[in-house]
């Protein structure tokens, strides 16, 4: 026979037993042929059904309130059972009779009560034992709603008793025996309950501590009530033995809950006694830790007070350090324990950081979960630990950090409370750690802006660019790498200089063989204008385990890069990367500040070396005009003096004494000439007459003419003259700067120590010729170096000097393109550095109508116009023509000269150009509209170097006389005008 069939002839038994007890009930109600065979049954009240309903109802407001606690379905199935039970059996006492045989009362229903009551109690107690430990967390409205629930139950079986109970079939006729089926039905029924319950409790997993013990009971209640039913059915004999039994097992009973439920206050007293100590560690704990902010007292705080709430032998506490467990701190453990290091593998504390949660073993000898590393046996004693409890430690984010592991030397097994109260040590471990370290982190934060603002001190007060680099260098190796070095790359592009370097390597060529290895990393981090973390395996062989690439740009523009490495691997955090993101900005902008600066200094010096010669050439403008002015007032009564000596040489009859003193004032007439020729160069508005000139011959001669006064003056020469090409100079002019240059150095040493050496040098450098003339004088006071060529400066007592000389000499070196300086030498003396271009091609010549020119034979009887404003100069001009065969028509002003020109022609002009009223540039406008007359014209003046006059004789291209002339030259010009008709 298949289960299947089995398990439909199941029903079948039943309806067919069910439909057997329903006729015989019927026939027992209806007819009285089955009565003899009722069973009897001691109906009348039990006397202990008042203490059950009392007690039952006690007991049941316990339990609900044990539910507030425990937030349990157990709690609410005994309660709400036991206040059912106890409401049925109180209906139970009201409803049944003494005896049968009163008059009005049904006694029949009784058992309905009697056995609902038992039924009631019996499954309150089996839910209990089926669902112990199931959570029935209930609100306030939830409460309410039972409170609503138990008084309407209240209720209904109060109504049930007043109007059901009346029309219920009698289970019970006199004289006193029930019904078959009632007693099966009830038997059976309560039996199966209490069966079941008792089943669960057998069958479930055997609980622990207190839950075992409250179970137990609640099981010997439900037994002890299922004995006193049984008895009750069984022997139905009023007054016997099983009559009292049956009436003492439910209040036993619901007497052995109250038991269970004392125990469990009692058990929870002690637990909360226990709890509260538990705190009261924990608060002490916590306090410790919050009592220093130091890392190591923080860790030996963990592991000594872990040791404490663990009532351990021993207690160890890890850091999870890459792949190992390094033990920090330690308490009851031998000084071992600072060096272990435990591999990841099964120990506890591995288990515990790989888990994020408390792992323990009661025996670690034999818990194939996990096993005990040497290392952590040999800090313990010499049998080892035989229990273990380790707690992670975590940081923000759920990170494991590290373990605290307790160990025991016994053997011993751990209670949730005992995990729990560790576990909550770990997480105050935790946060005091994760409290340190952020404050390290606030305090290197601190110390490094302490350090970045110093920096950006120094770097403002920074001199120069290595200084800047070389501080950042050593503020970068200083904060972030003690075993590694810094080097600071500048250039926007490849090859880069090494600026500054700082830590290891010591060695320079070391460092530049490391910088050019990191040439690829500062490539892309100048690219991406971003931190650059690179392992670069040509770099292993300097030792070179991790580095960083700091770019260091400014304004989007790359100027370089900051390089940071370390021996040994390393992972630079975000603290690290914030120092060299400020360092890099600061040490780019002093960079740039220092360049800046550096070309503001440049252009700065420029500038006033251009201001100064701007100024120079203004006193000498401002000099020169007064100059040129002075010669033309001064080569008029010259001119005048020089033609009438020149006439006087040719009058017969004048010899001996009369010819010499007229030899002497030609003589004087013509050195006065060349002063003003000299002053005009000084001037700068006279070109140089230059021809080939050997310098070092220059310096021969001027040294010839000084002999005697050095010698005078105890004096030393010291010649070095490197041969070298002969230079377009005026000889003449160079003479007069060296002789000049020479008397100063002789003055400067003759006062000073009486004695001296001078010394000459001549080299070729470049295109330039370059003569340093130094003494042993006492040099050149600073405020006077920049004043020593101002026209009449001087340093001189009064009478000894004019201030004229260095002015001309200048003059005269810049009239050759060449420049003039002067410098103290460091504890010798001054001196002075010509420098002349190397020119291998001769000049222009100028015009001059002191050029020899081939003798013109004179036009006779030419009309000639002199037009003169100086009367003895006109007066001796016309006398002059007028002895070389011409006639002279004389004019005085420029107005008069045009009158004149206008009255009739005339073969020859001359015309001074600085007339008193119209000069003579305007009356060459006027004369220039005829070309015939144009070209018959010639110019005197004595201020050809002005700029002015030169640029209108240039641009006229006439014949010009320079004063003072000689009447040589006068007749040259008019011969050869007069010859050409031009």
């Amino acid at each position: 026979m298949t289960s299947h069939a089995r398990a439909r002839r199941v029903p079948i038994a039943i309806v067919v037993v069910v439909t057997v007890g329903v006729l015989y009930e019927a026939v027992l109600a209806f007819t009285s042929l089955l009565a003899p065979y009722r069973f009897r049954i001691p109906y009348a009240v039990p006397i202990f059904d008042t203490p059950f309903v009392l007690v039952a109802t006690g007991v049941a407001y316990l339990c609900l309130e044990r539910h507030r606690l425990r937030h349990d379905a157990q709690s609410v199935a005994i309660g709400v059972s036991l206040w059912l039970a106890a409401l049925l059996a109180l209906a139970h006492i009201v409803v049944q009779p003494d005896y049968p045989g009163t008059v009005g009362v049904k006694p029949g229903i009784a058992p309905y009560l009697f056995f609902s009551s038992y039924l009631t109690a019996f499954i309150g107690v089996a839910f209990a034992l089926r669902y112990p430990y199931r959570s029935l967390p209930l609100g306030g409205r939830a409460r309410s709603y039972i409170g609503v629930a138990v008084v309407g139950a209240t209720v209904a079986i109060a109504t049930a008793v007043v109007v059901l109970c009346p029309l219920l079939p009698a289970l019970v006729v006199p004289p006193g025996r029930v019904t078959p089926l009632a007693v099966w039905t009830a038997g059976l029924g309560n039996g199966i309950v209490a069966l079941w319950g008792l089943w669960r409790w057998w069958r479930q997993p055997r609980l622990h501590g207190h839950e075992h013990a409250f179970a137990t009971l609640l099981a010997l209640a439900a037994l002890i009530w299922l004995l006193g039913l049984v008895g009750f059915l069984l022997l139905p004999y009023r007054y016997a033995v099983s009559w009292y039994l049956a009436g003492i097992a439910r209040p036993v009973g619901v007497g052995i809950i109250f038991v269970a439920l004392l125990r469990e206050q009692v058990w929870l007293y002690a637990q909360a006694r226990a709890r509260l100590r538990d705190l009261e560690q924990l608060h002490r704990a916590g306090q410790a830790l919050l009592s220093s902010l130091d890392t190591r007292d923080i860790l030996d705080t963990i592991a000594r007070h872990g040791r404490i709430i663990g009532e351990a032998d021993a207690a160890l506490v890890f850091r999870s350090d890459g792949g190992v467990l390094r033990a920090v701190s330690g308490s009851g453990v031998t000084d071992r324990a600072d060096d272990l290091e435990i591999p990841l593998g099964r120990s506890v504390s591995v288990l515990a950081v790989a888990q994020a949660k408390p792992v323990t073993t009661s025996d670690i000898r034999t818990d194939a979960r996990v096993r005990l590393p040497a290392e952590l046996g040999a800090t313990f004693d010499a049998d080892g630990p035989a229990a273990a409890l380790a707690v992670p430690l975590l940081a923000q984010r759920q990170e494991v950090v590290g373990a605290l592991c307790v160990l025991y030397r016994q053997s011993r097994a751990f209670a949730d409370a005992d995990i729990e109260l560790l576990a909550a040590f770990g997480t105050q471990a935790s946060v005091a750690l994760e409290n340190v370290r952020a404050f390290d982190r606030l305090a290197l934060r601190a110390g490094h802006d302490a350090a970045l603002q110093e920096l950006g001190q120094h770097l403002l007060e920074a001199a120069d660019e290595a200084a800047a680099a070389d501080e950042a260098a050593k503020l970068v190796q200083r904060l972030l790498q003690r075993d590694g070095g810094v080097l600071l790359l500048g250039g926007p592009r490849p090859p880069r200089r090494l600026i500054a370097r700082a830590g290891w390597p010591a060695e320079t060529a070391d460092a530049e063989e490391v910088a050019r290895a990191f040439e690829p990393s500062v490539v892309s981090a100048l690219s991406s204008r971003d931190i650059i973390q690179h392992d670069i395996p040509a770099l292993r062989k300097h030792g070179v385990g991790s580095s960083i690439v700091m770019p260091l740009v400014t304004e989007g523009d790359p100027i370089g890069a900051l390089v940071v490495y370390a021996r040994g691997a390393r992972v630079f955090d975000d603290e690290d990367k914030r120092v060299l993101r400020s360092v890099a900005q600061q040490t780019a902008l002093a960079l740039i500040k220092m360049r800046l600066y550096a070309e503001l200094g440049d252009n700065l010096r420029r500038l006033q070396d251009t201001q100064a010669q701007l100024i120079q050439a203004d006193k000498l403008t401002a000099l020169g005009t007064l100059l040129s002015g002075m010669a033309h007032e001064l080569n008029n009564p010259l001119s005048t003096i020089r033609l009438a000596v020149q006439l006087l040489k040719r009058v017969e009859g004048v010899t001996g004494n009369t010819a010499r003193r007229v030899d002497l004032i030609e003589t004087a007439c013509t050195r006065a000439s060349r002063i003003i020729s000299e002053l005009l160069v000084f001037a700068r508005r006279q070109p140089p007459e230059r021809q080939l000139v050997d310098l070092n011959e220059v310096f021969r001669a001027t040294l010839a003419l000084q002999a005697p006064v050095l010698d005078l003056h105890h004096i030393e020469v010291v010649t070095t003259l490197e041969p070298g090409p002969a230079i377009w100079a005026d000889s003449n002019q160079l003479q007069q700067v060296f002789l000049n240059l020479f008397s100063n150095a002789i003055h400067a040493m003759h006062e000073a120590h009486g004695r001296g050496i001078l010394t000459i040098r001549s080299r070729r450098q470049g295109r330039d010729v370059v003569i340093d003339v130094d003494d042993t004088g006492p040099g050149i006071p600073r405020d006077d170096l920049s004043r020593i060529f101002d026209p009449f400066f001087t340093t001189k007592p009064t009478g000894v000097g004019t201030g004229l000389g260095l002015s001309l000499a200048i003059g005269i070196i810049e009239a050759h393109g060449g420049r003039l300086g002067v410098e103290n030498i460091p504890g010798a003396g001054a001196r002075f550095t010509v420098r002349l271009p190397v020119d291998n091609t001769a000049p222009d010549r100028a015009r001059s109508a002191r050029a020899p020119a081939a003798p013109v034979e004179n036009k006779a009887n030419a009309d000639v116009l002199v037009v003169e404003d100086e009367n003895a100069l006109r007066d001796l001009l016309s006398e002059t023509v007028r002895e070389l065969g011409h006639q002279v028509v004389e004019a005085t002003t420029g107005r008069e000269a045009l009158a004149r020109l206008r009255e009739r022609p005339y073969d020859l002009v001359m015309l001074d150009l600085r007339l008193p009223d119209v000069d003579g540039q305007a009356v060459w406008q006027a004369l220039a509209r005829d070309p015939r007359l144009a070209a018959r014209v010639v110019f005197m003046t004595g201020d050809i170097m002005s700029a002015g006059t030169q640029r209108f004789l240039d641009q006229t291209g006439r014949p010009f006389l320079i004063k003072p002339f000689t009447v040589d030259e006068l007749g040259r010009v008019i011969g050869d005008v007069l010859a050409t008709g031009r």
